[in-house]
């Protein structure tokens, strides 16, 4: 087996394809509500390299009564 390398200038991501997604999830919050964020990247090819890119991020805020629901809901999800 040999060790090939293909150099990047011969890869390009085509814009508007829909491949090569990622996702993360973050956890914050305070006293007063809980927050859950999710982030979506898109790996891009820009001149010689690739780039990941934020192409959104999104914040969804619970209150403490929504956050214990979500929490029970977890919690049966889990034991199951």
């Amino acid at each position: 087996m040999t060790d090939n390398k293909i150099s990047l200038k011969n890869i390009t991501i085509n814009p508007n394809s829909e491949i090569i997604y990622s996702s993360s999830v973050g956890l914050g919050g305070d006293s007063d509500e809980i927050r859950i964020l999710l982030f979506n990247k898109r790996l891009i090819s820009s001149n010689d390299n690739f780039e990941i890119i934020n192409e959104s991020n999104t914040q969804i805020i619970m209150n403490k009564k929504t956050a214990i629901k979500l929490k029970e809901l977890l919690e049966d999800y889990f034991e199951e």
